[in-house]
């Protein structure tokens, strides 16, 4: 009975050694987080961004065109925002790199390949503050010098550039004699199948115009009844019926099928 007391203490004793050894292990590979150090990295990324703030130029001109222009702006809102020559650059803050002085900028095109760019401050030997290198996603550099501090109306400008950018397109001009706001309108500007309907059509009204004494009147008929449609099935059936009319009634050029 003893014998057996013993045994189950020296396996208390060994497991609890076990366990008090393991603890300690984890204490050693698992540093604690400091959440002071972590905002102060996060501070100095800030702070090296907000020191790039300015208008900067290139030294040299492309052909006739004059200095590039460089326009870098940062809020706590918005990051970092850059324009060249007016134009948003849309790109995202990827890395700061403190040691060297360096920024990550990710770029996005909806017209080309994205790319990261790399932004370095450069000292200036004789100690008058820095210059600044873009180096592109393809290895070409620029060498930007400051200009000056940013006014507001070039913080104005840079936001209005990143507003355009982020605007959805203009529509496509639409060549039609239609009315403005009617459904004709809308259906020959937003749909391929009446675009291609209006424009045969207007062909012949040219013609029939040019060619018979009262081609003006039929034209000016057949326009109010197009214009006058509510629905597509309407203007469907509407230049249907007068592409018969003119098959009948004129010898015109046949431009559109209209099965």
């Amino acid at each position: 009975m003893k014998d057996r007391r013993r045994r189950a203490t020296r396996m208390a004793l060994l497991l609890a050694t076990v366990l008090g050894l393991g603890a300690c292990k984890n204490d050693d590979t698992i540093p604690p987080t400091d959440p002071a150090a972590a905002t102060a990295v996060d501070a100095s990324a800030e702070s090296f961004q907000q020191s790039l703030e300015g208008l900067w130029s290139t030294d040299h001109s492309e052909g006739d065109d004059a200095e590039t222009l460089y326009a870098i702006a940062w809020q706590p809102d918005t990051g970092l925002r850059i324009a060249r020559d007016g134009a948003w650059l849309d790109g995202k803050v990827e890395d700061v790199d403190l040691d060297n002085g360096t920024l990550a900028l990710h770029l996005t095109s909806e017209t080309g390949p994205s790319e990261t760019v790399t932004l370095r401050k450069v000292a200036d030997p004789a100690g008058n503050g820095f210059t600044l290198r873009i180096t592109w996603g393809a290895g070409q550099t620029d060498d930007l010098g400051f200009v000056r501090r940013l006014t507001e109306r070039d913080r104005s400008e840079l936001a209005a550039a990143v507003e355009a950018a982020h605007a959805p397109p203009a529509p496509a001009e639409c060549d039609t004699d239609a009315s403005a706001g009617s459904v004709r309108a809308a259906l020959v500007c937003g749909h391929e199948e009446f675009g291609a309907l209006d424009a045969g059509m207007r062909r012949q009204f040219k013609e029939l115009a040019d060619r018979y004494p009262d081609g003006d009147r039929t034209v000016q008929a057949a326009t109010r009844q197009l214009d006058a449609c509510q629905t597509p099935a309407c203007l469907r059936g509407a230049y249907a019926q007068w592409q018969a009319y003119f098959d009948e009634n004129y010898d015109l050029g046949d431009v559109v099928d209209y099965q």
